[in-house]
């Protein structure tokens, strides 16, 4: 997971497909199931409260059954028009964790974003 911090601007309406999104501590367990077919690396999980989402292989101690979450993470993903502006927070895989102008905070698909002028 690669950490950044530089301005962005959003270049295309996205809409979550997920309202309810995964979301775990380190140490929690987790149900591993197939890996997506458009961005490798990330799983389907399942946690034991019966939440689904992506997760990326990095955030897991493996790729299959029941499997260890390594570190904190939340699925959220935003909801976006495009020419909002925020920060990119973090690059992972394809995704990006953005905080927009208005507070709100999530994963992007990289694609819809660039990098703003300053």
């Amino acid at each position: 997971m690669r950490r950044c911090a530089s301005p962005v601007t959003v270049t295309r309406a996205y809409t979550t497909p997920h309202a309810d999104p995964i979301r775990f501590s380190a140490g929690e367990i987790l149900q591993v199931g197939r890996e997506d077919g458009e961005f490798p690396g990330w799983f389907w999980c399942r946690d034991p409260r019966g939440k689904e989402g992506w997760v990326h292989r990095s955030l897991l101690s493996g790729t299959s059954g029941l499997v260890t979450c390594t570190t904190d993470f939340n699925a959220g993903e935003l909801t976006v028009y495009g020419g909002e502006k925020g920060q990119l927070l973090q690059r992972l895989a394809g995704w990006v964790l953005v905080r927009l102008e208005d507070g709100r905070e999530g994963w992007l698909p990289e694609s819809h974003i660039e990098a703003s002028a300053v």
